[in-house]
């Protein structure tokens, strides 16, 4: 029955986890077009790309939230586990059980907090110094993949209530 649950939950995020991982590694290629565009046009035509600062600040948003929540899918992300892959299967279980809840609620308070500061930058139209973009939408973005990794860490738990309980 947990493992049910958690089979769903992993479901559901898959495809948002890869949709939010393309968006970054475009975001990327964003910024690496942006500083040659920059570089190139200092050097050779010595005017600057205009706003390239705000343009590379925005997209470092995306690029470090959006692949958040696949790399916890797939277990890639950092991991310090020596102690705990050292301690018996029920002890060792109840501990993951525990990670999974306290990282969960604080990913939960996390995303919560950046969703509000976006409604208070959408209220105050933050835009940024040169380019005068939205600041919102990318801490609404960030938000996202906030709380998209609490649905990732939130189907460890039923998962790790099955292992405990020995189910399939």
């Amino acid at each position: 029955m947990f493992t049910k649950a958690a089979r769903y939950i992993n479901k559901a995020v898959s495809y948002p986890s890869d949709l939010l991982s393309g968006i970054s590694m475009v975001a990327i290629v964003f910024v690496m077009m942006a500083v040659v565009v920059d570089v190139l046009g200092r050097w050779l035509f010595h005017s600057p790309l205009r706003g390239a600062w705000d343009i590379i600040t925005l997209a470092f948003a995306v690029i470090v939230w959006g692949p958040m929540a696949l790399a916890a899918f797939k277990g890639a992300h950092v991991a310090l586990t020596v102690v705990v892959d050292r301690l018996p299967r029920l002890p060792r279980l109840g501990l993951e059980l525990i990670i999974a809840s306290v990282t969960s609620g604080m990913l939960g308070m996390l995303g919560w907090y950046l969703l509000m500061y976006g409604m208070r930058l959408a209220r105050r139209i933050a835009q940024t110094g040169v380019l005068k973009i939205p600041v919102a939408p990318f801490v609404y973005f960030a938000a996202f993949g906030c709380l998209l990794m609490v649905l990732v860490f939130l189907a460890r738990v039923p998962e790790t209530i099955g292992k405990i309980r020995k189910e399939q």
